[in-house]
């Protein structure tokens, strides 16, 4: 009996000390981060987007000793900008990598970074972006559920079209060109004499191919990935529109995790976003001579008269939105932001 007895009791212990593995195994599991990180840029691993989305992705996942992993969805896989942010706000994608095209949409006073010659070079857009200002516009992200960590660049934007080189506004005149689902890019494009198109990033290509617009502006290294200079002849480096992109998470998700993984996400971001800039720099430069290569004509712009118009036609119709409702807010923040050495 005692011999029973014992055994019975060894093969509980076995079954209780094999149960609580599996349960240990199980919450670890359960702790784990699991983040959807998505974008719609290209796939290529040079590609400044890439190379800030995949360093990001290393420093979490080494940071967190594997508490955290990351699995990038590039390429649209999660659907367009708009459609991954409402993603992040429902919690259904934890984090994004997105161009502020529809971001107007969720927080009116991201509109800013639209307007068109509002900063003058990047060093300008970045000493902005990264002051007061700019945190004063990630703060109202939370208010729509979404929890802004990051500024990148996307390059500042230039003309392509199938017709001829722009040179000036009068050489707009009569083009179609597709733009971002942007209000301020499509009142600032009509304004500068030529018909504004919002069309998705996905359809443009064929939309070019088949001449159902003339036209379209994007930065230098979007030209390329895309393989535009196939289907346009004319680069014009108007530099008109700023593009930057910024680092999302879900704020539902971001409230679930713990201080420690915050803090490391939050810097990862910010780290990642730093990297991105400098190599678009060195990308750009790349960049331009390979377009030339493929047979594209690149000339410079004269601004003075683009800048003129913007100021006089575009700034003040969203003096009063970007000031929530008082227009001479809107308007000293514009001329804040104009002055910011």
């Amino acid at each position: 009996m005692n011999i029973k007895k014992s055994g019975s009791a060894i093969a509980g212990l076995v079954a209780a000390t094999t149960l609580f593995a599996a349960l240990t195994m199980s919450a670890s599991a359960q702790s784990t981060v699991n983040i959807k990180f998505a974008h719609n840029g290209n796939t290529n691993p040079d590609d400044p987007q890439n190379v800030g989305v995949n360093a990001f992705k290393d420093m979490v996942e080494e940071r967190s000793n594997g508490a955290i992993s990351v699995q990038i969805y590039p390429a649209g896989q999660l659907g367009d900008a708009r459609t991954i942010v409402e993603g992040i706000q429902l919690g259904m994608i934890e984090m994004a990598d997105v161009e502020n095209g529809p971001m107007g949409g969720f927080v009116p006073e991201a509109m800013l970074w639209d307007l068109p010659f509002i900063f003058r070079d990047i060093e300008h857009a970045h000493t902005v972006l990264d002051g007061d200002i700019g945190r004063s516009v990630q703060e109202k992200y939370t208010d729509v559920g979404i929890r802004h960590l990051a500024y990148n660049d996307g390059g500042f934007r230039y003309f392509t079209n199938d017709q001829r080189p722009i040179h000036t506004m009068e050489d707009l005149q009569g083009l179609s060109i597709r733009v971002m689902e942007s209000e301020v890019m499509v009142d600032t494009i009509n304004a500068f004499g030529a018909s504004a198109v919002p069309m998705s990033f996905g359809e443009l290509y064929t939309a070019l191919q088949q001449g159902v617009v003339d036209g379209q502006e994007n930065p230098m290294n979007l030209i390329y990935s895309q393989r535009f200079y196939e289907v346009q002849d004319y680069l014009s480096l108007s530099g008109h529109f700023y593009y930057p992109r910024q680092y999302i998470a879900a704020e539902k998700w971001w409230q679930t995790l713990d201080e420690e993984h915050q803090e490391i996400i939050s810097q990862a971001s910010v780290e990642a976003s730093n990297i991105q800039r400098e190599s678009l720099v060195e990308y750009e430069v790349e960049m331009r001579s390979v377009l030339e290569s493929n047979g594209m004509k690149i000339n410079e712009v004269e601004k003075d008269a683009f800048i003129e118009a913007a100021a006089e036609h575009i700034y003040p119709s969203y003096y009063e939105m970007l000031g929530s409702g008082d227009a001479s807010r809107g308007e000293e923040l514009i001329r804040a932001i104009m002055a910011t050495e």
